[in-house]
Formats: C-alpha cells, sequence, structure tokens
C-alpha cells in the first residue's frame, strides 16, 4: 500500500484522490504553503450517476514518507510550486506529473535531477461541481510511463493500479504524450479565441483553421520521428472534436474566467520545437500570439 500525495485540489485532482482510495492507496492533499492542516470530505458522482462519499487529509506539506507525488497543477504552476516543496521531497519519493501540455517534465528533472519521474495524460472528463462535489462526465484512459531511467523501476507498483480499469502503463510514453498534445493545439486555442464548445470546430467556418493547425503538427511530429501520417493525426483531432462536442476546453474555460491558460506549454512548446527543426507554423503562431494578446490584457 503506496502513500500518495496530490499537488493540486481541482477536479483531476479530486477524481485521483477517489481512485487511490477505492484501490487501496493512502492519498492526501497537498495545499498551499500558508493553508491550515484539515481533513475534506467530498462527494464524487460516477458516470453512472451514484455517489460516494470520501474523506482525505489536505494540509500545506507533504505528509511523512510520501512515496508518490501526483502533481495536477495547471502546467505554468507545476515549478513554482514544487521548488516550494523542494526540501520536503525525500530522494526516494517518486514525483508524477498528470496535466496538459508538455515541458514540465524536463523543468522538473532540473529541479530533482535523482528523483524518479513519472509522467502521464488522461482522457477522462472530470467536473468539480462545487468544493465538495466532484461529477465523472467522461470515460477514458489514463496512461502513465517513465520519464526517466529512474521512474521505470516503478512499473509494478503502478500494476497495483490496474484494479482501476482507466490506468495503464505505456513505456513509450512520450508517444501518448504527442497525440494528447496535437489534439489540444488543435482544439485548445481555437474555442478559446472564438468562444465555442468543441463541437463548433467541425463547422464549415472553423474546421478550415483546424486542418491548417493539424497540417503543421504532423510536419513537425514527422521530424520528430513519431508515429503518425497526416491522416491519423487529423482523424484522432476530428474523433475528440466530435465526442466532447458538447465540452468546452480547459483554454476556453481559463478564456472565460479570465484566467492564465497553458498556451505556453501547448502551443508554445510546439513552436519550440519546430523553432529547433526549421519548420514554419504560421497558423500554430498566429493562435499562440492571439492567445497571449488575449492575456495580456486580462493581467492589464
Amino acid at each position: 500500500m503506496a502513500n500518495w500525495n496530490i499537488l493540486g485540489a481541482g477536479a483531476i485532482g479530486h477524481f485521483f484522490a477517489e481512485k487511490l482510495l477505492k484501490s487501496g492507496q493512502h492519498a492526501a492533499f497537498v495545499l498551499r504553503p500558508e493553508s491550515d492542516a484539515h481533513i475534506r470530505s467530498f462527494n464524487f458522482e460516477n458516470l453512472a450517476g451514484e455517489n460516494t462519499t470520501n474523506t482525505v487529509m489536505a494540509q500545506g506539506k507533504l505528509t511523512p514518507k510520501c512515496d508518490f507525488l501526483l502533481v495536477t497543477l495547471k502546467a505554468q504552476d507545476v515549478l513554482p510550486a514544487l521548488t516550494l516543496l523542494q526540501s520536503q521531497i525525500d530522494k526516494h519519493c517518486c514525483i508524477v506529473l498528470l496535466h496538459n501540455g508538455m515541458g514540465t517534465a524536463e523543468q522538473t528533472e532540473k529541479l530533482f535531477p535523482r528523483h524518479a519521474i513519472m509522467v502521464g495524460t488522461t482522457s477522462n472528463g472530470v467536473l468539480k461541481v462545487s468544493d465538495d462535489h466532484i461529477r465523472h462526465t467522461g470515460a477514458g484512459v489514463t496512461w502513465l510511463g517513465p520519464f526517466n531511467n529512474q521512474a521505470k523501476r516503478y512499473k509494478d507498483i503502478a500494476n497495483q493500479l490496474f484494479a482501476l480499469e482507466e490506468l495503464a502503463w505505456c513505456e513509450d510514453i512520450r508517444a501518448k504524450l504527442w497525440l494528447k498534445l496535437v489534439i489540444n493545439c488543435a482544439i485548445n486555442p481555437l474555442t478559446a479565441i472564438h468562444q465555442c464548445k468543441n463541437g463548433e470546430l467541425a463547422s464549415p467556418a472553423l474546421y478550415p483553421h483546424v486542418v491548417k493547425v493539424v497540417q503543421e503538427l504532423a510536419l513537425v511530429c514527422e521530424k520528430a520521428r513519431l508515429p503518425w501520417s497526416y491522416a491519423e493525426l487529423q482523424a484522432h483531432v476530428d474523433y475528440v472534436i466530435n465526442r466532447t462536442a458538447e465540452n468546452y476546453s480547459s483554454m476556453h474555460q481559463d478564456q472565460h474566467f479570465n484566467r492564465q491558460s497553458e498556451i505556453d506549454y501547448i502551443t508554445g512548446y510546439v513552436l519550440k520545437v519546430a523553432n529547433a527543426y526549421s519548420i514554419p507554423v504560421p497558423a500554430n503562431q498566429a493562435l499562440y500570439a492571439q492567445i497571449k494578446q488575449q492575456e495580456t490584457k486580462l493581467v492589464s
């Protein structure tokens, strides 16, 4: 039985708290350092509409002998939060990063060069209805895998969680992360800019923009030796647009609620890779610039 701490008490953090408790693991939330320790109760509503009540410890520091630190913060908040906790994170603690976008694992490894770092991605839909009510809105799969060699030894421990049918281990997690990145690049900025649901991207007015973005991403993936053709990537994106047609993307919600988005770790990450390979990606560059301009206005 492992001891998990969860850094990030949003919808996904609560979702995994419920799953970890269900599988017999210990779980606790790590809050802001100034937070008072308390017992947190929350109601979890599954896809069938059934409700369970869960109780977890929540405090501003790690619990003793933390085996796994699951980080479900937004990408831009990961490094600042881990920096604050650096002195508390034991060398035997495995750091597990689970969020949209890419680039934080490299940052985390610089901060913790000897630690095992695991990365993951999930396609589960989860809604935080209120502080104490979490709703599972869409079935999906969570993939976990090693970012560095130190994390490869944790495969068997990750297998302990396979009782949760939504979770699986992937030795080549990089491909899974890139596929999720492509989908996010194609959907998130456009839905944020046009303030629309995902399904509206299939309209005649917006779909050509989706195609341009994916065509550029296919060129980047080819140079990065990733295993998909343009047609395969477009099919994945189209499937997600259809399956989540009534959903609002996370970047749409960030724009709607005047919050900073993860654009630097989504489209921004692609721009860095494209620049390294000298690949022009004007459609992605334009979306990045537009989101950054909107965020500047929000801040000012």
